[in-house]
């Protein structure tokens, strides 16, 4: 049921139509290519949307349902040719190269050798960093990262600590495996440390795992600074927690200033911390045999869990954990990894291809100037609307801005029931863990917020 104009459009109608009139010039001159976008340009071309509901100013003449809530990219833009290519030459190769049989064998419980050597090149010259070979575990994705740590990592009781707001699905991957939420608040900076670290040291928290989006935040665009990095990375070693450091969006970064990735900061990842071979694909042998010797030292508490979901395509269905050999060791010896070995050993070969052939490096090059004239696009008719909607942040990088509503008595609910048969957005409280705050800190108040997409 759409809301009247007198509680709702009245309110914000005015800042819809300078969204689209913004929008409508951005589409003129060539810089803003959303298709989705075209109905707000649409708007601009009548003075009679002034006198109607927010969600009737977005919707005239509308080409069906406007999708901003969706956090993948538009699968046009996936590389398709690329993907292509990779297929057919892996599928040649089965029938005139031997050794290409074992791409649909059972794998390493890690991964195939030859995959992990070029991911480890391949990231080495997108980070700009050093990349442990020793440190490289193959998932089907960030989500299955998440699994993987979650069950190697921690015991049912335990509590983990998410932001709030924070990515809405992946609650429910510590909730399976019967750990408490708590929350801890976010701000234009990412995480707010200095309150995670006061909960820490009253012992109003006890840890034994935090997850946190720190480049590009999902929802909130929020990036943490090396100061934050350094400060979280010292407490995990502190008080002997995990940070499960989800960084699917830190390749899609336009900023001026790079930062460094969290796991940096992981003393024993930096340090050259071994598991007593921890290159080995046999997580027993690795231990002489015993399983029970890999220890996981003190001071290895970062695992950073990644995909090529958001910068190649999802429907590959792979990842990769990166974290200290012992970490990576205790992944491995699962149960179901021993047992199934590696979990995608004929689409590495596939995606090895494509980061050798540089199709990769074109299609994430190309995919980052789109989503920053997208979010640039967005950013500048939200400055227009600078008296009702406010972002947290003008992210460089990532999918994403958290936007404030800022006129009373209109809630993001309110806001996505008017707009329910024509356009789409994640509201706030989605973005929830529903967890009890940490310390002393007030409860996330998320129902006046909303992520807006511009992937898409």
């Amino acid at each position: 049921m759409r809301l009247p104009p007198a509680e709702c459009g009245a309110c914000v109608h005015q800042s819809f139509v300078r969204l689209s009139r913004s929008f409508h010039w951005l589409l003129v001159v060539g810089s803003f290519d959303s298709s989705a976008l075209l109905v707000l340009a649409a708007t601009a071309k009548t003075s009679s949307c002034m006198h109607r509901t927010a969600a009737r100013c977005l919707t005239t003449l509308a080409r069906g349902m406007i999708d901003l809530r969706r956090g993948h990219p538009p699968t046009a833009e996936l590389p398709h040719a690329a993907l292509a290519k990779a297929c057919a030459a892996a599928a040649t190769d089965l029938t005139s190269n031997a050794e290409a049989g074992l791409a649909i064998q059972y794998g390493a419980p890690r991964g195939c050798a030859s995959h992990l050597d070029t991911l480890q090149r391949w990231l080495e010259r997108r980070y700009g960093s050093m990349v442990r070979r020793d440190g490289l575990f193959t998932t089907n994705g960030a989500s299955h990262g998440l699994e993987l740590c979650a069950a190697a990592l921690t015991a049912p009781g335990d509590e983990v600590v998410m932001e709030a707001p924070t990515y809405f699905l992946a609650a429910q991957v510590f909730r399976d495996h019967g750990l408490s939420i708590r929350s801890a608040p976010v701000d234009a900076g990412g995480l707010d440390v200095d309150a995670l670290e006061r909960a820490l040291r009253a012992g109003t928290s006890r840890p034994k795992a935090l997850y946190v989006v720190p480049r590009h935040g999902n929802p909130s665009g929020a990036s943490l600074d090396k100061d934050r990095r350094a400060k979280l990375a010292a407490l995990a070693r502190e008080f002997g927690f995990y940070v499960f450091a989800d960084d699917v969006y830190h390749l899609l970064d336009w900023s001026s200033a790079p930062l460094r990735r969290l796991l940096e900061y992981d003393a024993a990842y930096a340090s050259g911390e071994s598991a007593g071979g921890g290159d080995s694909s046999d997580p027993a042998a690795a231990a002489g045999g015993d399983t029970a010797a890999l220890a996981i030292p003190d001071d290895a508490r970062v695992v950073s869990i990644s995909s090529f979901s958001k910068v190649l395509a999802p429907g590959l269905r792979l990842g990769w954990i990166e974290a200290a050999p012992s970490i990576v060791a205790a992944v491995a010896r699962r149960g179901y990894v021993v047992s199934g070995g590696g979990c995608a050993p004929f689409t590495e070969q596939i995606v090895a291809r494509v980061l050798e052939s540089g199709d990769a490096d074109t299609h994430l090059d190309a995919m980052r100037r789109r989503c920053r004239s997208r979010c640039d696009a967005l950013l500048g008719a939200l400055d227009d609307a600078a008296d009702v909607l406010r972002p947290l942040c003008r992210p460089t990088g990532g999918f994403f801005v958290w936007v404030e509503i800022l006129v009373e008595g209109v809630t993001a609910a309110r806001l996505r029931d008017a707009c329910a048969e024509d356009v789409a957005f994640l509201v706030g409280d989605a973005c929830d863990c529903d967890g009890l705050p940490i310390g002393d800190v007030a409860p996330a108040c998320l129902d006046r917020h909303l992520r807006l997409c511009f992937a898409m």
